[in-house]
């Protein structure tokens, strides 16, 4: 048998037991008997008695037991602290507080004190006593582990700081309470609004409104958040994927009866006049059924911005359409209007629609009789050089000399261009004095388009047959401009001026020096011939006759290999050796005959004047029939080329490397240089790189003009971009880059190419060169992703300060180019969790969540992220 004793004991431990594990049920009946027969244990069970009515909200029979053990030796330092937490849930907060105060004064290290403050600071926040209130939190959260906070408490807290306007504090302690997406959180949210607006930080404003609308807890606290929200787009111009549009019309939507309607409506209006989000605006506008003039202004601007958004990124044709549209809709803004007209030729010309340009900056001028600016200056450059290449020099010229009128002087490249044009036009009409004066004006601006003025200057002497001063300049052009590239047609110039001045053997030694530095360009050839015409004017027979056999077998299929074997012949004929002649021509390999017959050249023009008529198809088979009846005709060549261009029209790519193909055995022939840009574009399209680029970088090394250079370049650069090869690409681009008029998009894309080289070549400073340039211009998605990478190495080299404003003035900028904005939210947020700025990652990764749409990668990274930044919480 148990003693009394033991009993009591075992009684207690047993009670103690069901308490623990949560059988409260048995845990209360154990107590209450023990405590009617154990006075040695009535303290302990009226302890866990109250307690558990505290458990289950039985405040008053609590506050009765706990009360009643004020004077316990044992538990007079525990018990204040559930008589001031019952206290507190009944609203007794005076009494709360004299219970916490006196614990505290008697008490300083009890084991809840960090509670009891707790405890005091709610109490005193619910009287009114905020700054009491926000220094015992202070004190509480000090206290107390991380872990144990509650939310409730950190919540009080912020707006008790908030009350006594220490604002620096209210965002850092209301993040905490924003995990859970109740009421809390919202309001939570909302006040990290207000105080950022008191802190002049509207951008954070911004963000916290916004996650504050969000939430449908509470209708009231989301109506003001989202007006807010809206003020703070408003008011920072901020729209990066649209907001400043749809902020607006999401309220109004959402609130139709609110009391800030009408001012959300009338900043509607002033949004659709000043956005930047100019297809969010577009989209808005469409979706109202009867628009006013005020509107129909707006949509008519923000038609012209996306069309001038399409031409800077090379959508000519899109742009065309908006610039259409926005011209459709008449006067209600006449600036618009004019400059819609303007850039819509730009976008023709671009399309090589000529016909439509020149009628569009026709009448741009008509409507801008009175304005002498820069625009007026351009549409004149156009017109001019549209009259220019329709060989319509009187209308050129006119054009031009009105530019030279309207433009200014700081703009030296396209004034030397002008002076240039002009000194065609004059030359083409052999007026030679004006000619040289516009030359010399020209060069005279020292610009890198100087070499052509100067060089154009030495053929002006030669043509008024000033030999010796001609060559004079050509001397001087390879001092001036030692790397011209008229070096070459200097060297030739320089020769026939030897001829015209009848100095053979120096025109001779002029040719000689021509092959030797320059094999590989189209004038060797020309230079090759000409030294054999001079040996055959001098009757050096057998010299003349190993020249022209020279450009025979080494230049097959070009014009210069024709007129040299019937010079040839002409030289055997004269000197009785035909015989040997005729031996000769039959060592020569299979190729084009040089004189044709009257059948094959009838059968020939026959064929090509199909041709001429348009008739695509009949032509097609007439060449096809040419080339079967005569396989080695002296029009093979002239027949390939044909088919080549049919085949390229029929979109027939195997046809058209074919006829390329047979073109191509003939490097010299006058179709060469489109035989490669054709061959090598069939191959670029089937993913053949490699063969691609060795079209274009012959089409490079031989071609005889500045369009098929650049495009020898561009295809060779897009080639070695695609096949990794990043010094080729290096080298190309930055050739490319010295080209005189190169168009703005081929520069950025020479500039982007070349700076993605440099980074995997890790020559990261000159990477960043380009890349600052490129970053100037964000519209453009070179310009976009430049900014990105800019930020991200300085996020890489740690220097988070630079990350933060380069992406910063990005979303201040924006871009039509969403991917790169939202990367750049996310290497943000990137930043600002490496600079400890754990609410400011958080608020532009949700901010980014809540309004990029797009279906990419970009979801997945902001997930990640956040749940990274929550983990750094737990």
């Amino acid at each position: 048998m148990l003693s009394d004793k033991e009993r009591d004991d075992m009684t207690y431990r047993l009670a103690i037991c069901y308490l623990k594990t949560g059988n409260l049920k048995d845990a209360v009946i154990w107590l209450e008997t023990l405590r009617d027969v154990s006075p040695r244990y009535e303290a302990d069970c009226t302890y866990y008695l109250s307690y558990i009515q505290y458990i289950n909200k039985q405040y008053e029979d609590a506050l009765k037991g706990f009360r009643s053990l004020q004077n316990s030796p044992k538990y007079e330092t525990l018990v204040p602290y559930y008589m001031s937490e019952i206290l507190l849930q009944k609203k007794l907060y005076a009494q709360a507080t004299n219970v916490v105060r006196t614990s505290l004064s008697r008490w300083p290290n009890e084991i809840h004190r960090s509670e009891l403050y707790r405890i005091l600071a709610f109490a005193e926040y619910e009287q009114g006593k905020y700054l009491e209130a926000m220094k015992n939190f202070q004190r509480y959260v000090e206290m107390s582990e991380e872990s144990m906070w509650q939310r409730e408490a950190l919540y009080r807290y912020g707006l008790a700081c908030y009350r006594c306007e220490v604002y620096t504090k209210v965002p850092e302690i209301l993040e905490k309470v924003t995990e859970e997406p109740d009421a809390l959180a919202q309001n939570a949210w909302y006040h990290i609004g207000l105080a950022s607006l008191k802190l002049a930080d509207r951008n954070s404003a911004r963000m916290a409104f916004e996650q504050a609308a969000a939430s449908n807890v509470d209708r009231t606290i989301k109506e003001q958040a989202a007006y807010n929200h809206a003020l703070c787009v408003h008011e920072t111009s901020y729209s990066a994927f649209g907001e400043s549009v749809t902020v607006f019309e999401k309220f109004l939507n959402e609130f139709p009866q609110s009391r800030f309607a009408d001012q959300a409506s009338n900043y509607l209006v002033e949004v659709y006049m000043t956005t930047r989000s100019y297809e969010a605006a577009l989209k808005s506008i469409s979706r109202i059924a009867h628009p006013g003039p005020s509107i129909l202004e707006a949509k008519q601007k923000i038609l012209f911005q996306l069309g001038t958004q399409a031409f800077t990124n090379t959508q000519f044709e899109k742009a065309v359409d908006f610039f259409s549209q926005s011209l459709e809709l008449g006067n209600y803004n006449l600036p618009t209007k004019v400059n819609a007209c303007y850039w819509r030729g730009e976008s023709y010309y671009r399309l090589n629609c000529m016909q439509e340009a020149a009628r569009d900056f026709q009448n741009y001028l008509a409507w801008t009789p009175q304005d002498a600016d820069e625009m007026n200056a351009l549409a004149h450059y156009n017109l001019g050089y549209i009259a220019f290449h329709q060989k319509n020099y009187v209308v050129a010229q006119r054009h031009f000399k009105q530019y030279l009128q309207f433009q200014k002087a700081n703009h030296v490249t396209l004034l030397a261009d002008v002076c240039n044009r002009l000194g065609d036009c004059y030359l083409q009409n052999r007026h030679f004095e004006e000619a040289r004066s516009f030359y010399k004006r020209a060069e005279d601006y020292h610009t890198p388009a100087g070499d052509y003025a100067y060089y154009q200057l030495a053929l002006v002497a030669g043509l008024q047959k000033d030999y010796s001063g001609k060559v004079e300049l050509l001397n001087q052009l390879s001092v001036k401009y030692p790397k011209s590239l008229y070096a070459v047609n200097a060297l030739y110039e320089k020769g026939r001026s030897y001829v015209q001045s009848n100095r053979g053997n120096e025109a001779i030694a002029t040719f000689r020096e021509l092959l030797k530095k320059y094999p590989d360009s189209p004038l060797s050839r020309k230079a090759a011939a000409e030294i054999g015409l001079l040996y055959y004017q001098q009757d050096d027979y057998n010299r003349a006759i190993e020249s022209y056999k020279y450009v025979i077998t080494h230049y097959q299929g070009s014009a210069e290999a024709r007129l040299a074997m019937r010079d040839l012949k002409s030289i055997y004929v004269d000197a009785n050796r035909v015989d040997e002649f005729a031996t000769w021509v039959n060592t020569l390999p299979g190729s084009v005959h040089f004189e044709p017959n009257e059948q094959d050249s009838l059968t020939y023009i026959a064929a090509e004047r199909i041709y001429m008529k348009g008739q695509a198809e009949t032509a097609r088979r007439s060449f096809i029939r040419y080339l079967q009846s005569y396989p080695e005709g002296a029009f093979n060549l002239n027949a390939r080329y044909y088919l080549s261009v049919l085949a390229k029209e029929q979109k027939n790519e195997e046809e058209v490397l074919e006829h390329t193909a047979k073109l191509l055995e003939y490097p010299d022939s006058p179709y060469a240089e489109e035989a490669l840009l054709m061959h090598g574009e069939v191959l670029f399209n089937r993913q053949h790189y490699a063969e691609a680029m060795l079209d274009y970088q012959k089409l490079r090394a031989k071609a005889t003009t500045v369009e098929h250079r650049q495009l020898g370049l561009i295809g060779a650069l897009r080639c070695a971009t695609l096949l990794n090869e990043y010094s080729e690409v290096i080298h190309v681009a930055s050739a490319l880059l010295t080209e005189v008029k190169l168009a703005p998009e081929l520069r950025n894309e020479a500039l982007y190419d070349r700076a993605k080289a440099y980074l995997h070549e890790q020559a990261t400073q000159k990477a960043l060169s380009d890349l600052e340039i490129l970053a100037q211009d964000t519209r453009t998605v070179y310009g976009a992703e430049a900014t990105y990478l800019l930020a991200l190495q300085s996020y890489q080299s740690k220097d988070y300060v630079a990350a933060e404003k380069l992406i910063l003035n990005f979303i201040d900028q924006s871009t039509p180019h969403a991917y790169w904005l939202a990367r750049s939210f996310v290497l943000l947020s990137d930043v600002y969790q490496a600079m400890g700025k754990k609410l400011e990652a958080r608020q532009y990764l949700l901010s980014l969540q809540q309004n990029y749409q797009a279906d990419d990668e970009i979801a997945g990274m902001i997930e990640e992220r956040l749940e990274k930044l929550n983990k750094t919480k737990e």
